[in-house]
């Protein structure tokens, strides 16, 4: 007997509880949110610097403009000075009212002409007043100058601020700011996870309560069916409630129906069983030749009954008590059980193939017949040619036999095999015995471990 084939299993995902699908969607969630806050966070810093930068240049100007007018009105009140031609050695020649205004940040100009035609081409033809236009310079000498042109307009006058300082300089300034935002925004992200985190763990343990409220009225439902309605926090979990009590009262009421009509018919077919069979045993015992035979196959019956109402009452009973185990020598149980079958399969072309161990086990007798034989029986039902393979040892049994064309057909009636089958995997299951059944492509099998 193969006693090691693997039972076939499904290859599924294991459900997850609620902690952590809400845990995995919070995770998601903070993911997203931590990327949308750094995104708002260079976007919000990077327009302020900009904003920054627009309100420095205008403050300037207007500062440079002011000061502009207010020393052109000093000179027009001032007596005209003769311009002098040629400058003497010790004195350098005098800035004229129409000269741009004097900046120690800034070139300043009064219109676009009086820059160079180098600085004029890094820039729009059309400069527009207060705005900021940026560019950079290139020189074969070094790595080039970064210019920044703005435009203020005010009473009338126009004047042009170029801040111009080196490239590597400007880099060094703009690396240094972006590396402030990204320690700033790393700052802002851990304390917004710490948030988050401190958050999650509050509002799983307020949500996974009334869940464990309910599994523990669950769990207390199960071994008391007639526990009364917990009240829970939360309404939908007050609908489940009802739902699963409703449902236990239906289970309970359908197994207490089902026990007493199993204990009520296995009491009520004892006594005719047993009438019937001392009257059997009298026949059996005065009668001889084919009548003898035909009696003792009706006595073979009525012991069968009489096994199986015993099973029966046994199972609605649900009783802890073992059943008393007695010697069972395999080889002649499994030839007795092959005898007793053979007239299923008499006009078929059908063999049966023991292969049986030649020990005895102590096993409980009664129930091991209910269970050897309703199968043995269903496969030869079910087997319309070829043989049927018994393997049968000290650790269990298995019985394999082929099915027709119309496999699946086949194999879903065996599998379904009305009360005959169910009652094998209550006796399995009551007696701790391990129950497979594997379709396999040309036959099915049947397992049974002790």
């Amino acid at each position: 007997m193969q006693n090691n084939k693997p039972v076939p299993t499904k290859n599924t995902v294991a459900p997850k509880t609620l902690s952590q699908q809400l845990r995995r969607q919070v995770i998601w969630a903070a993911v997203a949110f931590s990327i949308a806050v750094i995104v708002s966070i260079f976007y919000i810093n990077w327009r302020s610097l900009q904003f920054a930068a627009n309100e420095m240049f205008i403050l300037d100007a207007q500062n440079i403009l002011q000061n502009y007018l207010e020393r052109k009105v000093e000179k027009q009140a001032e007596p005209q000075l003769e311009i002098q031609t040629q400058p003497s050695e010790d004195q350098s020649p005098k800035r004229t009212l129409q000269s741009a205004p004097n900046s120690d940040v800034y070139k300043v100009y009064l219109s676009l002409d009086e820059m160079s035609a180098e600085l004029r081409s890094v820039f729009p033809n059309e400069i527009e007043p207060f705005e900021i236009y940026e560019g950079e310079l290139m020189s074969p000498n070094d790595d080039g100058d970064y210019l920044s042109l703005f435009r203020y307009d005010d009473q009338g006058h126009s004047i042009y601020l170029l801040w111009q300082y080196g490239a590597e300089q400007t880099e060094g300034m703009i690396s240094g700011v972006i590396w402030t935002l990204i320690v700033n925004s790393a700052w802002l992200l851990l304390l917004i996870f710490i948030g988050l985190f401190l958050f999650v763990f509050w509002l799983l343990k307020r949500a996974n309560e009334p869940m464990v409220l309910l599994s523990a009225w669950a769990e207390r439902l199960k071994h008391d069916d007639q526990l009364s309605q917990q009240t829970f926090p939360i309404a939908e979990l007050n609908d489940l409630a009802k739902q699963l009590k409703s449902g236990v009262d239906r289970i309970t009421e359908y197994n207490l129906r089902e026990q007493q009509f199993l204990k009520h018919a296995s009491h009520e077919l004892r006594t005719p069983l047993a009438t019937i069979q001392a009257c059997l045993d009298t026949l059996d015992f005065k009668l001889s030749g084919a009548e003898q035979t035909t009696v003792q196959r009706a006595l073979k019956a009525s012991l069968d009954m009489s096994r199986l109402s015993s099973a029966l009452l046994w199972l609605a009973r649900e009783s802890e008590v073992p059943i008393e185990k007695s010697p069972v020598n395999l080889q002649s149980f499994c030839e007795k059980q092959i005898s007793d079958h053979q007239y299923l399969i008499a006009n078929r072309d059908v063999t049966i193939e023991p292969f049986v161990e030649e020990i005895s086990i102590h096993i409980e007798e009664d129930l091991l017949v209910i269970v050897f034989a309703n199968l043995l029986r269903n496969a030869c039902q079910f087997t319309m040619e070829g043989a049927i393979r018994i393997h049968l040892n000290q650790d269990g049994f298995s019985i394999e036999n082929p099915i027709d064309v119309d496999a699946d057909h086949r194999s879903s009636e065996f599998r379904s095999f009305g009360l005959g089958l169910q009652l094998v995997e209550r006796i399995c299951q009551k007696l701790d015995w391990k129950f497979h059944f594997q379709q396999q492509v040309d036959g099915v099998e049947v397992i049974v471990f002790w």
